[in-house]
């Protein structure tokens, strides 16, 4: 991909989701904002990234206004520049207008220029490259992947037996160490910390450590 093509996506901040390309994302979204941005979106076929935030301490907006109140708001859990995006089906709309939607995540983004901010979101986004693509890294999946199988063998079988599937060894290390957060999930600015990581072999090492750690 050219480094200078950028992506324009909308934004979903969400405290604690931290989504990998790959995976998919079910939501449950409620709020006017999103679910215009939902439509929208889906009308437009324009990508939606889900993104984890962090916290940023603001003063309370001095002034009863919706644009200051949805400012305030939007300022004091500001998104995180690295996320993942991708396109969103609508399964559901409920009759207060509530949306059950999914969206199955393709790419890596870095925030590049905030296009819009109110009512939500829309960013121009460049995709996130891994530095060591084609390098061998068989023995640390299959590390990862057997740890995994040693987690979860006795609650859920059916996902044991799908891990040792050939499609799923076969598939490339850059895949593996995105696809297996569909099943795993750590703390969320530990995730955060793996999906800006550019290094699949150190992405799969923080992985096999933290499989291998008791507890």
């Amino acid at each position: 991909m050219n480094q200078t093509e950028l992506t324009r996506v909308a934004l979903f901040p969400i405290p604690g989701v931290v989504a990998f390309p790959g995976t998919i994302v079910p939501l449950h979204v409620f709020e006017p904002r999103y679910r215009s941005m939902i439509n929208e979106s889906v009308q437009a076929n324009r990508m939606i990234a889900v993104c984890h935030t962090r916290k940023v301490i603001r003063p309370a907006p001095k002034q009863n206004d919706i644009t200051v109140a949805l400012n305030s708001n939007q300022a004091t859990y500001q998104p995180c520049g690295t996320f993942s995006a991708g396109y969103c089906e609508i399964l559901e709309v409920l009759d207060d207008g509530r949306l059950h939607v999914s969206i199955e995540m393709v790419k890596r983004l870095t925030l590049v220029d905030e296009v819009q901010t109110l009512p939500y979101r829309i960013v121009d986004a460049r995709e996130l490259i891994d530095q060591d693509v084609g390098e061998a890294h068989a023995a640390l999946q299959v590390s990862v992947n057997n740890r995994l199988i040693n987690i979860v063998g006795g609650q859920n079988p059916a996902l044991a037996r799908m891990l040792q599937q050939q499609e799923w060894q076969n598939q490339s290390a850059a895949k593996f160490s995105f696809r297996i957060f569909q099943f795993l999930k750590f703390d969320p600015d530990l995730m955060q910390e793996l999906l800006e990581m550019q290094n699949i072999g150190e992405r799969l090492k923080l992985i096999d450590q933290l499989l291998s750690e008791p507890g």
